[in-house]
């Protein structure tokens, strides 16, 4: 059963997230160290285990915010989407890290890569991660994944700005 859609999600502090980590990763891939991986790695671990508490939301929240320096943008979206993205963030992360570790630097950064295409298209308005939870919602998939995409809106693009 599909539940009907109330809540909200900041889509700048989602977006901050995604920007910092798209900037580890780059900085992992141009200075050729696996430890920038491992670290992105991290923090999504962190954000996915306990969301008020990840890194990066936490810069969004109690800095860059407050500081006025990136406004609020609250939509009604599905938050449960965004955690399942950073879930398959923090796979993609730490597979990438022990590959690079191991010496497997091709897969590894071929990972990576992929990351920082995604994570790219996701700034832009359409989230990889968020498409395959509604995929999941629609072949029937409760709990977790009870909550379809929003109607009108593809599945995984941004939703529209509340008026």
């Amino acid at each position: 059963m599909n539940k009907i859609i109330t809540q909200q999600v900041d889509q700048n502090e989602i977006r901050t997230h995604q920007i910092l980590v798209l900037a580890g990763l780059l900085t992992g891939f141009i200075t050729n160290q696996w430890e920038w991986v491992a670290f992105q790695a991290g923090v999504f671990l962190i954000t996915v285990l306990l969301p008020s508490y990840g890194p990066y939301m936490l810069i969004y929240k109690k800095i860059l915010n407050p500081l006025g320096l990136v406004k609020s943008d609250v939509r009604i979206d599905v938050p449960q989407a965004h955690r399942f993205a950073m879930s398959i963030g923090l796979l993609v992360t730490t597979t990438s890290s022990y590959l690079l570790y191991s010496g497997n630097s091709t897969l590894g950064w071929g990972l990576v890569w992929m990351a920082l295409i995604l994570g790219t298209i996701a700034q832009v308005g359409w989230c990889a991660g968020c498409f395959m939870y509604y995929m999941l919602n629609r072949m029937g998939l409760g709990g977790f994944f009870k909550y379809s995409s929003i109607s009108g809106i593809f599945p995984g693009a941004r939703p529209n700005k509340l008026n």
